[in-house]
């Protein structure tokens, strides 16, 4: 082995090291819709600098979107009731949420409307 291959074989083993004890992105026990976004963001570009694979980040967006909590009100004027929906489908379509998810939170809006 000449002294070039060990120093690459040393160096690849301070990055795996590296790699290990500070991760590229940050898991969080919950969400708001609006971090869920900047996660979506930061792992796209994680992906287009091939810092991680599509793979890992796919990973990463389905532990996020099983984590999302959107805050709910005991009671919506129509008004608030037509926004908040509009809302949750902006959410579900830049994928912050789940399609079930979404559907649930709809239900629960139609439900807690008032004069509807």
């Amino acid at each position: 082995m000449t002294a070039s291959q060990s120093e690459l074989r040393k160096l690849l083993r301070e990055a795996n090291y590296i790699w290990k004890d500070s991760p590229l992105f940050e898991k969080k026990q919950s969400y708001t819709p609006a971090e869920a976004q900047r996660a979506y963001k930061q792992l796209g570009q994680l992906v287009a600098k091939k810092s991680i694979n599509p793979r890992q980040a796919s990973a990463y967006r389905r532990h996020i979107a099983s984590r999302v909590q959107v805050t709910l009100k005991p009671s919506y004027t129509a008004q608030a009731a037509r926004w908040a929906k509009a809302e949750i489908v902006r959410l579900t379509d830049a994928g912050a949420l789940t399609m079930k998810s979404a559907a649930a939170y709809q239900a629960h809006i139609t439900k807690r409307t008032i004069g509807a």
